[in-house]
């Protein structure tokens, strides 16, 4: 136990627009452009296809309508990829992770349209047409929304601050060699061989007071 999604498309763009990877004959990617040639080597990337998943196309206002529950319903795939992203420091490793988080978005919001659409676009459209999205302006729809989940999804609401507390992740993935990924200790400065004397006209530094 350890405390702690997949990007789709597979466009590859660096700065400035200099391409960074080009797709090869069978789709796997290859670095090209400025950092290659600084960095000579191979550099193993996942294909388009590991890549391919579908977006969830929602707007600002309906994650914000469907945080708290949403948090709720997927804390788990949520935490199991964060903890991968802090442990192996490579997003090429959590790619598994990565589209289990987008997989159980994409579970989440189709439930609520097919049990509870009505109260969920009259909740998301109230934050979306106040000032700032602020949750505190559409209680009424809020409460009728969480009835509608609680009655036909059976879900509660999480109490607040409920999803920030430090818990524990239980994972199947192995430990990573260096989890803190630190650098090897430097080799100590080799002995001085010769006996060095002082030198002859003392400390060439001076002080000036003026």
């Amino acid at each position: 136990m350890r405390t702690s999604s997949a990007r789709p498309g597979g466009a590859c763009a660096g700065a400035l627009g200099l391409p960074l990877c080009r797709a090869g004959a069978e789709g796997e990617l290859k670095e090209t452009g400025p950092r290659a040639r600084a960095m000579p080597g191979s550099l193993d990337l996942p294909s388009l296809e590991e890549l391919d998943v579908q977006e969830v196309s929602v707007s600002s206002a309906v994650l914000k309508a469907a945080a708290h529950h949403y948090g709720s319903q997927c804390d788990k795939p949520n935490k199991e990829f964060m903890l991968c992203r802090w442990e192996e420091k490579d997003p090429r490793k959590c790619l598994k992770e990565g589209k289990q988080v987008n997989q159980c978005a994409l579970e989440f919001f189709r439930k609520i349209k097919a049990h509870c659409a009505e109260p969920f676009t009259e909740y998301w459209t109230c934050i979306d047409y106040t000032n700032l999205q602020e949750l505190r302006r559409c209680r009424k729809q809020q409460l009728a929304f969480d009835n509608c989940v609680l009655e036909n999804l059976g879900w509660v609401r999480p109490d607040l601050g409920e999803l920030s507390k430090v818990t524990k992740v239980q994972t199947d993935r192995p430990i990573p060699e260096n989890v803190y990924h630190s650098r090897p200790r430097p080799e100590p400065n080799p002995p001085i061989e010769e006996d060095l004397k002082p030198s002859k006209f003392g400390s060439r530094f001076a002080f000036w007071t003026w």
